[in-house]
């Protein structure tokens, strides 16, 4: 608690950049599930709801199961 107390502004900032990182990693990924990929409309659909609902693990899942099929 001592870092988040003193270092309130860096710890707000780190959250917010961290934040902004997630969500243009989700908009990469769901423009990329919807004009680059194979899948079909109710895959694609699927992988956009864990995508968006699914915090940095949504995102990375994806591009692992995409490379591991091997497209």
């Amino acid at each position: 608690m001592e870092l988040a107390a003193g270092n309130g502004a860096f710890v707000e900032s780190l959250i917010f950049t961290l934040v902004v990182v997630n969500y243009l990693l989700v908009v990469l990924t769901v423009v990329h599930i919807i004009f680059r990929s194979s899948y079909v409309l109710t895959e694609r659909l699927l992988w956009m709801v864990v995508v968006w609902v699914i915090p940095v693990i949504g995102f990375s899942a994806y591009w692992f199961f995409w490379r591991r099929k091997g497209n």
